[in-house]
């Protein structure tokens, strides 16, 4: 992930991404949030394409692992595609007590 934060601003700055915060843990990559990975965020700027996947088995240099709340905010750029490919569904509703 060295250098992305130049390449990719959106994912880096708008969605506030910093990186593993625990190297042991997957917790998620968002700023702030210490809660526990459940999903892996993958894209493909070219294509303007990103994929939202049940969380990997290892921890991938090229995608960013979310909690479930910020999984179900995920919002693209315009123009982009979001493919959500979970095995479970997800209801931002059942994420609010």
């Amino acid at each position: 992930m060295h250098g992305m934060s130049g390449r990719f601003p959106y994912f880096t700055t708008v969605l506030g991404f910093a990186g593993p915060h625990d190297p042991d843990g997957r917790q998620c990559s968002r700023s702030d949030c210490s809660q526990p990975a459940t999903s892996t965020l993958t894209y493909q700027y070219h294509r303007s394409q990103v994929w939202l996947d049940d969380l990997s088995g290892e921890r991938d240099p090229h995608g960013y692992d979310l909690c479930e709340l910020h999984a179900v905010a995920m919002s693209v750029p315009r123009g982009w595609w979001l493919d959500d490919r979970r095995s479970a569904p997800h209801n931002a509703d059942s994420l609010i007590a």
